[in-house]
This record gives C-alpha cells, sequence and structure tokens, in this order.
C-alpha cells in the first residue's frame, strides 16, 4: 500500500501527513493489515481483527488532524510502530490482537 491508497482508504488520516516519510513506509510495511483495517462501530461490543487493526495503526494518526496530538508526536509513534515491526514482526502483529479477539465485529442491541 502506498500513502494514496493509504489516504483514500482512511481520509480521516490529515492530508498534513501526506508528504512525512514515516507515513510512506508506515503504508509500505503494514499495507497487508491496513488493507483490512476498519473503524469500528460506535456501538461495537466486540471487536474484529480489522476493529483492532484501525484502532492501534490509524487511530493515533488520527489525532493530528483532529488536534489532539502533535504532528512529531504522531511520527514519533509511527516510528515507534515501525520500530516495534522491524524487531520482531509476528511478535508485533500478535501483540495487534488482544486474547478474545472475535472473528466478526459484534454490534450491541439497537445498533443498524
Amino acid at each position: 500500500m502506498n500513502v494514496d491508497e493509504l489516504c483514500a482508504r482512511f481520509p480521516e488520516i490529515s492530508p498534513e501527513l501526506r508528504n512525512e516519510p514515516a507515513l510512506s513506509e508506515f503504508a509500505a510495511t503494514f499495507g497487508n493489515l491496513l488493507a483490512v483495517a476498519h473503524k469500528p462501530s460506535n456501538c461495537s461490543t466486540g471487536h474484529d481483527p480489522g476493529n483492532h487493526f484501525y484502532l492501534k495503526l490509524v487511530g493515533p494518526i488520527t489525532y493530528f488532524g483532529y488536534g489532539l496530538a502533535t504532528r512529531e508526536r504522531v511520527v514519533e509513534d509511527m516510528r515507534d510502530l515501525l520500530d516495534a515491526h522491524a524487531a520482531n514482526p509476528e511478535g508485533f502483529v500478535a501483540s495487534l490482537l488482544p486474547e478474545g479477539t472475535v472473528g466478526i465485529e459484534v454490534r450491541g442491541p439497537d445498533c443498524s
């Protein structure tokens, strides 16, 4: 996955980060996980792997666009994720999925 594909898939990522080298490396490194990542429903009671990938990989990047983190902080967070993956790729992916992860997102009652 490249930055254009990442930003098209997740428009909540600030356009101000598009030229950030860390975002390019992030997209290339985690493309297979990002391809299945999706934002959980507001009324989700059980998260599937795609939800966890979104929450742990995409979620922190969106904080900048919402004004909840500085650009420097978001870049540092991306670098930390990239470094953790480089040190132990299999362990890193396993760390994204907590015990009890459901196969399909579970939505609460009256959730449409």
